[in-house]
């Protein structure tokens, strides 16, 4: 043999181990995800302790304080304005009965459940969805993809966009911060794997338990339905019309649980918008009977923000048209395999990208693209890696190794999701009281809805006209904190309440200053005037950014 030859011999035999190593552990697959879900939760100590974080507070850029506040609220007793869904305040309301109200103090229990449970979900699914697509070998290697992706696309990122990549979209894609959006996407990972599951074994109970984690997902972030086109095209390209009922049996309480808590907490539902001006004394002006349907709150393709993106990437990215040929070819892979599960991805990625990758929020530079996006990364992410599906002779040569035809799900089991996920929410949302509007327990400061902390304490000495005040507080452990000082202007107006649904308390006090130490003076207060210190926190440790996570009750300027 020549050495060509003898070389394409040893490069043969050595690709024939790797593949019959590659088929052993595809036929062992409890302890090939174990020691996957060990390396992950490696990888994310690893990024964790690298990536900059003041304590446990990494990048948040988003509700995560709307969040822990509703779900204080709600362990409370308490009914907050139901600006966002429910599922999430509800999935964190056990950890507020043993957690103070600021976010700060939930996080040890946000990020364990999002690091140990929901992460190794996410990593069961995605090996259950690739399974069902081209057998337990593409099973593997999606799984040891899914762990990896994260981390190896950093490089292909211009060097002066780590900091949005790295820094700011990391810590929500891994589950590092007190966000919806990574357990909204896992349970969007959980419906699509389930209804997948129903495909196969033309299963009903499978169907119904889809519905419910779709519907559950819808409650966590209520733009999740938007996945729904996905398991709509699944079915008319399968035709198993029977799983259309149990789907939509599913699917049905969440959606009317979110109903009811936006009644509940706005007044009515906020894709109506009623003619009339609500005013906060509680009073109502030009009001009208009958309301009209503001679909431009929520729809608002502006494509040409779509092309800016797409040319974004192309700035920051190695390759976008690697980015954007990904998809295509993994639908020219899936579609070999199977056409219905090929719609249900497609539908889920594509609706998602046409919905929340136009909108003018929506902006590569920002680094917003990409969160808006998170939800239908899976899908994307399973099109990407079916790609060697379409490489001559792979499906012929390999053996499937799929996984047996699924089996329904136990009664015990779909109970069990009933009481979850419908029966519990559903006390959380209909025991709950309204807020006081007199002396409520939160109070909203730039949109953020901030809760009212009586472990605050507050003093005031006076010293001529000028007022010196002093506080102290809890211990917040490893975070830093810092203050921000807050007074009432001259007609002594603390905060006004929207008067519709559980009220919706704005802090109309002005901005004195920001601090790092327990004490403040003000020069010259007006007659009767009222403070509140307020504790911010942000991942730089920045006193000049930040969001305030905790607020004082009112002080008297008069000692």
């Amino acid at each position: 043999q020549s050495p060509l030859e003898r070389g394409w011999s040893e490069v043969s035999q050595a690709g024939s181990a790797l593949t019959r190593g590659a088929l052993r552990l595809a036929d062992r697959p409890v302890p090939v995800l174990a020691g996957l879900v060990a390396v992950q939760w490696l990888a994310l100590l690893a990024f964790a302790l690298t990536v900059r974080h003041n304590g446990l507070v990494f990048y948040q850029g988003g509700d995560q304080i709307n969040y822990s506040t509703n779900a204080w609220l709600l362990g409370s007793g308490d009914l907050p304005p139901a600006i966002l869904g429910y599922g999430w305040p509800v999935v964190l309301l056990p950890f507020g009965w043993l957690a103070e109200s600021d976010y700060v103090s939930y996080l040890p229990a946000v990020i364990g459940l999002n690091a140990l449970v929901l992460g190794p979900i996410a990593l069961v699914c995605v090996y259950g969805l690739a399974a069902r697509i081209g057998g337990r070998l593409l099973a593997l290697w999606a799984s040891a993809l899914w762990v990896a992706a994260p981390y190896l696309a950093i490089p292909f990122f211009r060097a002066d966009y780590h900091d949005r990549y790295v820094e700011q979209f990391l810590p929500q894609a891994l589950g590092l911060t007190a966000l919806a959006d990574f357990p909204s996407m896992v349970c969007l990972l959980v419906a699509a794997w389930l209804v997948v599951r129903a495909l196969d074994a033309d299963d009903w109970s499978n169907a119904a338990l889809a519905g419910l984690a779709a519907g559950f997902a819808i409650a966590i972030k209520p733009a999740n339905v938007l996945f729904l086109l996905g398991p709509a095209l699944l079915v008319l390209l399968a035709r198993r019309w029977r799983l259309v009922l149990p789907y939509a049996a599913g699917l049905g309480p969440p959606l009317l649980l979110l109903l009811l808590w936006k009644v509940r907490g706005l007044g009515d539902l906020p894709v109506f918008a009623f003619e009339q001006t609500r005013l906060a004394a509680g009073t109502t002006v030009g009001a009208t009977v009958g309301a009209s349907i503001d679909i431009g709150r929520y729809v608002d393709l502006d494509w040409a923000n779509f092309r800016s993106n797409m040319a974004e990437l192309r700035e920051f990215f190695w390759s976008v048209r690697v980015l954007q040929w990904l998809p295509f070819a993994g639908v020219l892979a899936v579609v070999r395999r199977s056409v219905p599960v090929t719609g249900l991805l497609a539908g889920w990625f594509a609706a998602f990208l046409v919905f929340k990758g136009t909108p003018a929020q929506s902006t590569v530079e920002s680094g917003s693209f990409f969160r808006l996006l998170m939800p239908a990364y899976p899908a994307y992410f399973l099109l990407a890696a079916a790609i060697p599906l379409l490489v001559p002779g792979v499906v012929r040569r390999i053996p499937e190794r799929v996984v047996a035809r699924p089996s329904p799900v136990s009664r015990r089991v779909l109970a069990a999701g009933g009481v979850v996920f419908v029966a519990l929410p559903l006390l959380a949302i209909a025991v709950p009281r309204p807020l006081s509007r007199e002396a409520p327990d939160a109070i909203t400061i730039d949109s953020i809805l901030t809760p009212v902390e009586e472990s605050i304490e507050v003093e005031v000495s006076a010293d001529g006209a000028s007022r010196t005040l002093a506080w102290s507080h809890r211990d917040f452990g490893a975070t830093e904190v810092f203050y921000r000082v807050f007074r009432t202007a001259a007609d002594g107006a603390d905060f006004d309440c929207l008067a519709e649904g559980s009220p919706d308390c704005r802090l109309q006090m002005l901005p004195l200053g920001s601090t790092r130490e327990p004490t403040f003076t003000d020069g010259s207060p007006p007659e009767g005037a009222l403070y509140r210190i307020g504790v911010a926190t942000n991942w730089q440790n920045d006193a000049e950014g930040g969001d305030v996570i905790a607020l004082s009750q009112p002080v008297a300027a008069t000692p």
